[in-house]
């Protein structure tokens, strides 16, 4: 039997559907005011992409068989 995956993470999943997938919210922050010197879309982006970054690393570190293989070389 496979264990899966903690639902949390399914969730978060679905949250970076939306944010990459949904170009009204890039629209919505593509104003002209920057943000500490920096562009909102700009903040958009790299927030979007390091927030997929995370919890794609989060999955990976939650993967029950990487942890098996772990336990397996000690």
């Amino acid at each position: 039997m496979h264990a899966r995956l903690p639902a949390v993470l399914y969730a978060w999943f679905a949250i970076d559907l939306l944010l990459a997938l949904a170009p009204p919210l890039h629209w919505a922050l593509s104003g002209s005011a920057p943000v500490l010197g920096v562009p909102r879309v700009l903040l958009y982006l790299f927030g979007t992409s390091a927030f997929i970054a995370a919890s794609v690393v989060t999955a990976y570190l939650c993967d029950p068989s990487m942890r098996a293989a772990d336990r397996e070389r000690r």
